[in-house]
């Protein structure tokens, strides 16, 4: 198996294209998103019915949010520079028959922009910013006229994010950060300068309240919360009486909503053990219809029609790259809209996830997705790699992965655990890696593997393990901690050294950091004894590391010493550093670098001759 064959198997999978984040037009006849098909995220049009699209932006980087104005005068966009996350604000109007004008609202590389609402006339919007300070991040207001300069609303030292603004333009709802599992929502008055925010959301113990948006009438806002709960449920608070009540309490996460413009229909979606349930709740009787023709999969974000007849979101499953849907509700109709194109590749070939559980050491059983090639035959021969996502509080859903899929083609199995610490399964779930408890998630690795040899299936003497961002931390824990289990690791943009990372990440994520990982005044000691850098000479596993130059989250550093350490001591390691991409490798071209080599190193390690 040679790298030029790797590399022409691997172009395929990489060029299977997505489409995401759908916003409706003025007139509800096209709908906007964003398509990787060039190879970086860029804003297309598309007729609601489907049909032809066209191509809205043409930048060298890659464009991460749009956001449409209520009065259809055009819509927000924002992109960052070489993946380093400084997100920039633009103006988008005009179509594609008509002509684009695209205006920079913000042109500062070093600062970073959070979009947070537009005004109810559609002449301004409102975002929070770390301009002040690079370790805070205040409210602004901005008129979306050329030259136009951003008004300081409302500062403090922290974390601030506006959420939405009243019907009335008076009010701005704003999230406080204390935490990343722990928020409040306070009331800004645009009529009284300098005043006080008003909490809306007083609380003792740890809760969240997350996508905050006013209802019509301005009288209530609704969010999600686990306030008193194991997850996040559906909820609203009346302004006068700051009284909050759930509208619904699945015992699975509400991870995403979306209130119609007449308020009178809630979408929303439960993460239901890694996959999407969409839900139409009514407003006024509270019915609720449950879109069953929905294949398993995931739906990340949606977007109501200005009449409230039709919700567009966008979908992914494990056999299906991300494309546009919209249903259309009192028909109860459901259809494909995009078709992003699939690299060449028969779908039918496409290997289905299989959600399974295994017990860890103290008996916990840790949910895992479990890819096996059509193939494989429980003779103990078929090399496993195991992946595991970053976070750490994040979770490996039920969607398109076209990694997973290269290597189940190429005879890997993928087991994709949700170790403990991973969203998804409730807030105590959650905190079961916190700070001291850090390494009893690595140890949910090790029972892993114990899983993988009971089932028959795998051959213990080549199994890799592999992840990126604070999944490269566990990748070189798992190496370092259990080094007779591996094979091979991969790490991506990882975390080598924890009191490295606090140090020298951005400024503004340090806090936020401190309260998973552990705080720098009072924890030092434990972070370097758990640090995998202080351990390195554990590990006996080949290793290839990978990282962007340009990294505000975990500091090419990071990635440096590790590879250092091992060089040192003449072990086998590989290093590809990208000059252009930051927390991630995102654009095609390096993609088309960095996934064949990591397939060339697994081909050698794990297909080695006997």
């Amino acid at each position: 198996m040679t790298a030029n064959s790797s590399k022409a198997d691997f172009a395929s999978y990489l060029n299977v294209k997505n489409a995401q984040m759908p916003v409706f037009s003025a007139d509800g006849s096209r709908l906007l998103y964003l398509s990787d098909i060039t190879g970086t995220w860029q804003v297309w049009s598309v007729a609601v019915e489907g049909g032809w699209p066209d191509q809205l932006t043409f930048f060298d980087e890659r464009v991460n949010l749009i956001k449409a104005a209520p009065n259809g005068s055009g819509f927000i966009i924002t992109r960052d520079q070489g993946g380093n996350e400084q997100d920039q604000l633009y103006f988008l109007k005009g179509n594609a028959a008509e002509g684009i004008e695209i205006t920079a609202l913000s042109d500062e590389p070093r600062i970073k922009h959070n979009f947070g609402a537009w005004e109810p006339d559609g002449g301004a919007i409102t975002f929070s910013s770390n301009r002040r300070d690079p370790a805070h991040f205040d409210v602004y207001i901005q008129r979306t006229e050329a030259n136009s300069q951003p008004e300081l609303i409302y500062q403090l030292d922290g974390t601030l994010y506006p959420r939405d603004w009243s019907p009335d333009g008076r009010y701005l709802i704003v999230t406080q950060a204390f935490t990343n599992i722990n928020t409040d929502l306070y009331l800004v008055d645009l009529e009284k300068p300098g005043s006080a925010a008003k909490l809306l959301t007083a609380h003792e113990n740890s809760a969240s309240f997350q996508g905050a948006t006013f209802a019509p009438d301005g009288k209530r806002i609704y969010f999600t919360s686990d306030l008193n709960r194991d997850f996040f449920g559906l909820a609203y608070l009346e302004l006068d009486s700051l009284e909050i009540k759930f509208l619904a309490t699945p015992e699975w996460d509400i991870e995403s909503f979306e209130l119609s413009p007449d308020g009178a229909q809630l979408a929303y979606a439960i993460n239901e053990n890694g996959y999407s349930r969409l839900t139409i709740h009514e407003i006024a009787n509270g019915n609720e219809k449950i879109v069953e023709d929905l294949p398993r999969g995931v739906i990340i974000q949606m977007n109501w029609s200005k009449q409230g007849d039709k919700l567009a979101f966008d979908f992914h499953s494990p056999v299906r790259s991300m494309d546009i849907w919209v249903y259309e509700v009192a028909a109860g109709k459901l259809r494909q809209v995009t078709r992003s194109p699939r690299g060449g590749l028969n779908p039918q070939k496409f290997v289905e996830a299989e959600l399974i559980h295994y017990p860890t050491f103290d008996g916990l059983q840790i949910p895992a997705l479990w890819f096996l090639p059509k193939a494989a035959k429980p003779d103990g021969k078929t090399p496993v790699v195991v992946y595991v996502h970053g976070g750490p509080e994040g979770q490996t859903l039920f969607g398109w992965n076209s990694i997973f899929q290269y290597l189940v083609a190429r005879g890997y199995a993928v087991l994709a655990p949700n170790v403990r610490g991973s969203s998804g399964y409730g807030k105590h779930y959650q905190s079961l890696d916190d700070i001291h408890k850090r390494m009893d998630s690595v140890a949910d690795l090790k029972s892993a593997v114990e899983w993988l040899k009971a089932g028959g299936y795998a051959d213990a003497s080549k199994i890799a393990v592999w992840g990126g961002s604070y999944g490269g931390f566990m990748v070189l824990s798992a190496i370092t901690t259990y080094p007779e289990l591996w094979a091979a690791g991969v790490d991506i943009v990882g975390i080598a050294n924890l009191v490295t990372l606090l140090e020298n990440t951005s400024s503004y994520r340090r806090h936020l950091r401190e309260s998973e990982y552990g705080y720098l005044d009072r924890d030092r000691e434990f972070l370097a004894e758990i640090s995998p850098i202080y351990k390195a000479d554990r590990i006996t596993a080949p290793l290839i590391v990978l990282h962007g130059v340009q990294d505000p989250r975990v500091p090419i550093g990071e990635a440096k010493q590790i590879v250092a350490s091992l060089t040192a001591r003449q072990h086998p390691v590989e290093s590809l550093y990208f000059e252009d991409e930051g927390h991630g490798i995102t654009k095609l071209k390096n993609r088309l670098v960095a996934y064949p080599a990591i397939a060339n190193f697994l081909d050698k390690h794990l297909f080695k001759a006997e």
